[in-house]
């Protein structure tokens, strides 16, 4: 009796999410993510635990091994990240549009806080996430949180000069951020390098603090 309460909540607190949060999630650019998140590091997913943080809520904890810096700072070689939604037991809450790193996972995640809770704990939810994965060759490649590599990144231009000649609004987001540009999936070979991902990121913080 009480899983199916339970279920009962998480559905209606479900369509709540998914109404409210994942479907008005903004697009962003990718200037905006540097300049306004906390954290941004390159790191390796190495375990996931979900739990119970209310009767109407559960939580995945992901502790990604932090690997490389790019910007912030943090005093431990580990961080943990709450992502709302997971299993626990037999009951499941799903937010849409949600997705959680998974273990073995390695990419780039742009925090925007390390002191607030949040629903989605990454910029722009999927905006702020990029994997790191290897070619052919076994060269670190950068992608899209949907495996798309990523062959250009463009800072300092506006929202309407990335856009030109496409539809100006609404400016939802499709799980890229304004400025990243990406090839067709399959294509791993045509993305650009993790460590010049890194290069340009790093470059453009510099420029924002000069």
């Amino acid at each position: 009796m009480h899983y199916k309460i339970l279920s009962i909540f998480a559905y209606l607190f479900i369509v709540f999410i998914s109404c409210s949060h994942a479907a008005s999630v903004r697009q962003v650019t990718m200037d905006e993510m540097l300049l306004e998140c906390q954290f941004v590091f390159e790191g390796r997913v190495l375990s996931l635990e979900s739990e119970e943080s209310s009767p109407k809520r559960i939580h995945t904890y992901v502790t990604f091994e932090i690997i490389d810096t790019i910007k912030g700072e943090y005093p431990c070689e580990t961080i943990t990240l709450s992502f709302l939604g997971g299993t626990v037991g037999d009951v499941t809450m799903a937010v849409s549009d949600m997705k959680v790193p998974q273990v073995g996972e390695r990419g780039i995640y742009f925090v925007e806080s390390l002191e607030r809770s949040q629903v989605h704990p990454l910029y722009g939810w999927n905006q702020g996430h990029f994997l790191v994965q290897p070619d052919d060759t076994g060269m670190e490649r950068i992608m899209t949180n949907n495996e798309q590599p990523v062959t250009d990144v463009m800072g300092n231009m506006s929202a309407e000069e990335m856009v030109s000649g496409q539809e100006a609004a609404p400016f939802l987001s499709k799980g890229v951020a304004l400025g990243v540009t990406f090839a067709m999936k399959n294509n791993h070979n045509k993305g650009l390098t993790a460590e010049k991902f890194k290069k340009i990121l790093r470059e453009e913080i510099e420029r924002a603090n000069e």
